[in-house]
């Protein structure tokens, strides 16, 4: 049975959207209501939402609009199919990714600008490749043609920083496989081994291209019990820190309660957890995880903390990570040694 605090990727609904085929002041620019977001295409302001909120609905936006824009495009990829199908990641607004068939002029087109309220967002460029998916790897979700999750993990290990690309890998996984966090194994018909052989025979599949040596170090990292991006992040964050392999959702049972870590150092009796943007919001919630910690502690298991702060500067998470185990088994190999993690 899967626990209903388990956390399956699924996509996010649209924002509301509107069309024009005109690029003038006419247009729907003189609505107050819209912001531009592409080539004819606008969106109701989100400045009543969360800023973070508003970021992933003003992304969805791009993501409808390079489309209108670039109609002979097959599909998003990436990040941005990453957006629509609803997978994890740690950006919140990536540039927009098209699989093209042909590119007669610029590869690189600049979107506009966009703000929410008074804060700006990230300046995004559409990019086009000629990296072309299968036809069975193309499908189509909230009326946009995106990479199958396992087309667009795929992609991402090839292109992305690991650090990057292992948050939708794992979420990827995630929304194939359905692992159930008690057995550790899938839910679908689809094991969790045979997911992970297709993405790399993907790899080898796809030859002489660029970037098979950091896609096959991502892929030789992932776990798709993850279940948040800042869980996959210091999990990269371990390896890149030289530590030994941890327990992805290590089960903990203590004083007749059930836990689960977000990953788990068995030898040295250790967990790590991440703390997302909902988690412990009332003062209950910090005196259930107070009490959780106090149990952990008598039995035996000491806790640490991440949080969004230490996921966006790997610098200063991988050092911290390396001051708080002991020295005996941070491993001694230079950075270097293990440059695929990194770039």
């Amino acid at each position: 049975m899967t626990s209903p605090s388990q956390h399956y990727p699924s996509p996010p609904p649209l924002p509301s959207i509107r069309f024009t085929s005109e690029k003038t002041v006419r247009d729907l620019g003189s609505h107050p209501e819209l912001v531009r977001v592409g080539w004819g295409t606008y969106m109701t302001r989100p400045d009543d939402l969360p800023f973070w909120r508003a970021q992933q609905q003003v992304t969805l936006a791009r993501c409808a609009a390079a489309l209108h824009q670039v109609p002979s495009a097959r599909a998003l990829t990436h990040e941005a199919a990453a957006a629509v199908l609803g997978l994890s990641t740690i950006r919140r607004e990536p540039d927009i990714r098209l699989a093209v068939t042909s590119i007669r002029r610029r590869a690189r087109l600049p979107m506009p600008r966009v703000r929410v309220g008074e804060r700006p967002c990230r300046l995004v460029v559409i990019h086009r490749s000629l990296v072309m998916p299968d036809d069975d790897e193309i499908t189509t979700v909230n009326g946009m043609y995106v990479t199958t999750p396992l087309r667009t993990a795929l992609d991402c290990a090839f292109d992305l920083p690991v650090r990057e690309s292992l948050p939708i890998i794992d979420s990827a996984l995630r929304m194939v496989c359905r692992p159930d966090r008690w057995t550790r194994e899938a839910t679908t018909s689809t094991p969790i081994g045979d997911a992970v052989a297709l993405l790399r025979d993907g790899v080898e599949r796809q030859g002489p291209r660029r970037g098979a040596c950091r896609a096959r170090t991502a892929l030789s990292l992932t776990d798709p019990l993850a279940e948040s991006p800042g869980e996959s992040v210091i999990r990269w964050g371990a390896a890149a820190a030289g530590l030994p392999a941890a327990v992805c959702q290590r089960r903990v049972e203590v004083d007749g309660y059930e836990y689960f870590l977000d990953l788990g150092f068995d030898r040295l009796r250790t967990g790590w957890e991440f703390d997302g943007l909902d988690k412990m919001q009332e003062a209950d919630d910090v005196r259930q995880e107070k009490s959780r910690e106090l149990r952990l502690a008598r039995a035996g298991w000491r806790v640490h903390r991440f949080g969004w702060e230490e996921v966006r500067d790997p610098e200063r998470m991988v050092g911290r990570m390396q001051e708080i185990m002991p020295l005996a088994v941070v491993s001694r190999r230079k950075r270097t040694e293990h440059h695929d993690l990194w770039v």
